[in-house]
C-alpha cells in the first residue's frame, strides 16, 4: 500500500535528496528511535556492513532500510526489512 506522506522521521532527508541531482539514496533507519543512522547510494557492500553493525548495536527488529529512487517523472520510497534490496514495500510515491 502506498501512503501519500513520507514518514515524518525521513522527510527532511528525503526532501534534501529529491532536491539533489542524484538518482538514488539508501538509508538505514532505527525505527524505534526514528533515527537515520547512515545513508549510501544503493545497496553497496558498505551499506550491508553498516546494516549488520546497526543490528548488532540496536534491536535488530527495528532496523530497516529505505531506498529512494528518482527516475523520469517518478520518485518513490521503498522500505525493506534488511539490506539485501529484495522484497520491499513502496511506502511513498510521487
Amino acid at each position: 500500500m502506498v501512503d501519500d506522506q513520507i514518514p515524518s522521521f525521513l522527510e527532511d532527508e528525503v526532501r534534501s535528496r529529491i532536491a539533489s541531482r542524484g538518482t538514488e539514496s539508501t538509508f538505514i533507519v532505527d525505527e524505534s528511535s526514528e533515527e537515520v543512522t547512515v545513508s549510501y547510494t544503493g545497496f553497496t557492500n558498505a551499506l550491508k556492513r553498516e546494516y549488520r553493525n546497526a543490528c548488532e548495536e540496536r534491536n535488530e527488529e527495528e532496523i530497516k532500510v529505505y531506498h529512494l529512487t528518482k527516475g523520469g517523472w517518478e520518485i518513490q520510497l521503498v522500505r525493506y526489512d534488511n539490506a539485501n534490496g529484495m522484497e520491499g514495500e513502496v511506502v511513498w510515491r510521487r
